[in-house]
């Protein structure tokens, strides 16, 4: 019928993240594969898997969590991206090509793993906003730890700032500063982690944003404003005391806005109970959940889509994007951008299941869609570094 509305409309609308276009709301966010070479290079297997992706009708790709230094930058030693030298910008300007051929523009997730650096397999000491106490160290799961120093702190910045131009170099539209869940970044962020005393320390929210506001401008001046930067955050710390409010992650979203970021991703993230809940909030409802829910979250829908209070919230103080992700598919996603609680969805486990997600539908075919099991093989596969693989789709990667 004439005027009658387009199911799915609101999200298959083209968007704007800085001065990059997306051919609609559709993110595919930053998740770690394994598919990287054992040597740091790009892989045709990963190449393989980001192109079905683009070729799949998704708005922006993101490609996984990649390390600005190495190696104590990463978690996953050999199966990691690190983009810490010029001699990786060639293969990461064929994996850009690959993406681009299919009209998709392409961010890379830089991150800094900081307390996560596995010290057991390297001896290199983890880094972090500041030293804690032996008992601290042990509740949090870290062995050694090594607060930075202003120079380090300084040096950090160039490290990123760096990386992100390598990945212009290469190509990429533009990255995601990965801001959350106890990589180093965070740690500046979070009263859990920082208890620094100088212009980057505890007891000033603007003190302890300072580090990840200074990496903003430190690529805004580098690789130039078109360039886009899309920030994810901590937007909600649960299960721990002086842990991030979203009091707090909505200051966090207001500060990094006005240093340049162009768009923001924000989710929660847990400590002892409650860590299931960072991989997926459905996940966490399946594992024995804790009797006292996070109240701050949306459970109505068995973990699906938990986040988007927080989206919802931010997106009322921030002028720029606002993502979110959690268990998402099409039919919520549309839902929350038509009820003004995000302006992009993110997906992850829909797009492994089914690459072609997107364009089924634009092409009015959403019952075609092969549908994520939340099973999280992907998960447990990636964790033990090896090649992430899909029960619902087997060609991943091929």
């Amino acid at each position: 019928m004439i005027g009658m509305k387009k199911k799915f409309d609101r999200l298959l609308e083209p968007g704007d993240i800085g001065k990059v276009k997306t051919r609609n709301r559709m993110i595919k966010t930053a998740a770690g594969t394994s598919f990287i070479n054992k040597d740091g290079t790009v892989s045709e297997v990963m190449k393989n898997f980001y192109g079905s992706i683009a070729r799949g009708g998704v708005g922006l790709v993101t490609v996984e969590s990649c390390g600005v230094e190495y190696p104590l930058g990463v978690h996953h030693l050999s199966a990691h991206a690190h983009l810490e030298d010029d001699k990786y910008i060639s293969g990461y300007a064929e994996l850009t090509e690959v993406i681009h051929k299919h009209d998709c523009p392409v961010f890379i997730q830089l991150f800094h793993s900081g307390p996560w650096h596995p010290y057991s397999q390297t001896g290199l000491t983890p880094v972090s906003s500041s030293y804690l106490p032996q008992k601290e160290r042990d509740e949090l799961g870290v062995e050694k730890l090594h607060g930075l120093t202003i120079p380090e702190v300084e040096g950090m910045v160039e490290k990123f700032s760096a990386a992100a131009d390598r990945a212009r170099k290469a190509g990429f539209d533009g990255v995601e500063i990965n801001a959350n869940s106890n990589h180093l970044i965070h740690t500046f962020l979070s009263r859990v982690w920082n208890r620094r005393e100088d212009e980057y320390g505890y007891a000033d929210l603007s003190s302890r944003a300072k580090f990840l506001a200074d990496i903003i401008k430190a690529i805004k001046s580098r690789s130039g404003e078109d360039f886009a930067i899309s920030v994810l955050i901590t937007g909600l710390e649960i299960g721990i005391r002086n842990g991030i409010a979203i009091e707090e992650g909505l200051e966090i979203g207001r500060i990094i806005q006005d240093a340049g970021a162009d768009a923001i991703q924000t989710r929660a993230f847990g400590y002892k109970e409650y860590h299931i809940i960072h991989p997926g909030p459905e996940r966490f409802l399946i594992q024995n959940p804790p009797e006292n829910l996070p109240a701050e979250l949306d459970w109505s829908r068995q973990g699906a889509g938990a986040f988007v209070p927080l989206a919802a919230a931010l997106k009322k103080v921030v002028q720029v994007p606002v993502i979110t992700v959690g268990g998402l598919d099409h039919d919520l996603g549309d839902r929350i951008l038509e009820e003004g609680k995000a302006d992009f969805v993110g997906f992850n486990r829909c797009l492994l299941a089914d690459p072609e997600l997107p364009n089924k539908v634009a092409e009015g075919r959403p019952d075609d869609i092969s549908h994520c099991k939340a099973c999280y093989n992907c998960w447990n596969e990636r964790i033990n570094n090896r090649h992430i693989r899909c029960k619902v789709n087997e060609l991943l990667g091929k």
